[in-house]
């Protein structure tokens, strides 16, 4: 991964942290664009992460539910750490956020990314 790539994914990461996830999708898109090799998913997944709880944000539950399910197809293929991220756990909270929100049980803190 590039300086640039990694500046700007840190960016992103520290932007869906403070819950500024327009933003953070922009960044991931910006990215996802410029990379050509197997990370591709990775961003493109994140990107449909930050998407879903923005529609959170809006109480749009069929958007977020939709976003979710595009974040989990794109990222289910890495296993581990991926530029610093620790994508089985990115998942791992994908998918209790989904649950509950099938539950129709909104959550009380927004997940938030560590990156290394």
């Amino acid at each position: 991964m590039s300086a640039y790539n990694r500046s700007r994914l840190i960016s992103a990461i520290n932007k869906f942290n403070k819950q500024e996830y327009f933003e953070c999708h922009e960044i991931l898109e910006d990215i996802w664009f410029d990379v050509h090799d197997n990370t591709k998913d990775l961003y493109r997944g994140l990107l449909h992460f930050a998407t879903a709880l923005y529609h959170l944000n809006k109480k749009n539950i069929r958007g977020t539910l939709l976003q979710l399910e595009k974040a989990i197809e794109r990222l289910k293929d890495y296993n581990n750490f991926v530029n610093g991220i620790d994508v089985p756990k990115v998942i791992k909270q994908i998918l209790s956020l989904k649950k509950r929100l099938n539950k129709k049980v909104f959550p009380k803190k927004y997940p938030k990314i560590n990156i290394t």
